[in-house]
């Protein structure tokens, strides 16, 4: 946690190209509030898609993960690339909705009649169509994510390193923190009328969140990861999944 206050972390942390174009993508709704009026709606319902993102880019980097083990491997990665469309599509909704929940807050009651609840391709279009542009930001966003995917996975050989396991619970440990923060602040912004400085700082609360995130991606790591984010560490070791994949006993490779 005293990470968090050291200048030479950050520091690290913003000599690396990823995090800087992460930085530059995180400050663009700041464009939307001021020139198209976005208030807490169309924001979080852009984060809320931005879930949507990360889980589809998540599913090739399950399958070419579990190619690299052969052809079990390949098995392996299609039945948890099912299972993740389901169990994380199924996260989606029920985070989406609670989500809309407070945009129909901010509307008025009549709008709940209107609100598209646990219907995932009915929720997408609604966030789409929350405020000006929200489409643009989402191109932005798309195109930041396969970058990351080109560039880390493929090209620096991040898949070498990993396994299916591992890469089907990531997204999960890099938004629950990020997404119970936005919950919370976007509840206290329309119950406290949804004031500018308040929207701003939102989107600067998670700008700061991507450069933490990023910079774990370049190598950087921040320092106070949950045990979650441990064991996903863990379960990245081909050894651990290899021993997995034939029933054996998995000791942690950070205890011998």
């Amino acid at each position: 946690m005293n990470r968090l206050f050291d200048l030479a972390y950050w520091g690290r942390a913003l000599t690396h190209p990823i995090v800087w174009l992460g930085l530059a993508i995180d400050l663009l709704p700041i464009y939307g509030v001021i020139a198209w009026g976005w208030n807490a709606v169309p924001l979080v319902m852009l984060y809320w898609i931005e879930n949507i993102v990360a889980g589809a880019m998540t599913i090739p980097r399950i399958v070419i993960s579990g190619a690299s083990y052969g052809g079990f491997g390949v098995l392996a990665g299609l039945g948890m690339s099912a299972f993740f469309v389901f169990h994380y599509g199924l996260f989606c909704m029920v985070h989406g909705t609670f989500l809309m929940g407070f945009a129909a807050f901010s509307s008025g009651p009549q709008a709940l009649s209107t609100m598209p609840f646990m219907d995932l391709a009915g929720m997408f279009q609604f966030s789409l169509a929350t405020g000006l542009h929200v489409d643009w930001m989402l191109y932005a966003i798309i195109g930041f994510q396969v970058i990351v995917f080109l560039w880390e996975f493929i090209i620096k050989g991040e898949w070498k390193n990993s396994n299916p396991m591992a890469e089907m619970f990531a997204p999960y440990s890099r938004i629950i923190v990020l997404h119970f923060g936005l919950f919370v602040g976007a509840g206290a912004l329309i119950v406290l009328g949804q004031p500018m400085i308040g929207v701003l700082a939102l989107i600067v609360f998670r700008a700061i969140w991507g450069i933490i995130t990023n910079a774990g991606r370049a190598g950087v790591p921040l320092g106070f990861e949950s045990k979650w984010n441990e064991a996903v560490t863990k379960m990245s070791n081909r050894e651990y999944f290899e021993k997995a994949m034939r029933g054996e006993t998995v000791e942690d490779p950070n205890e011998r």
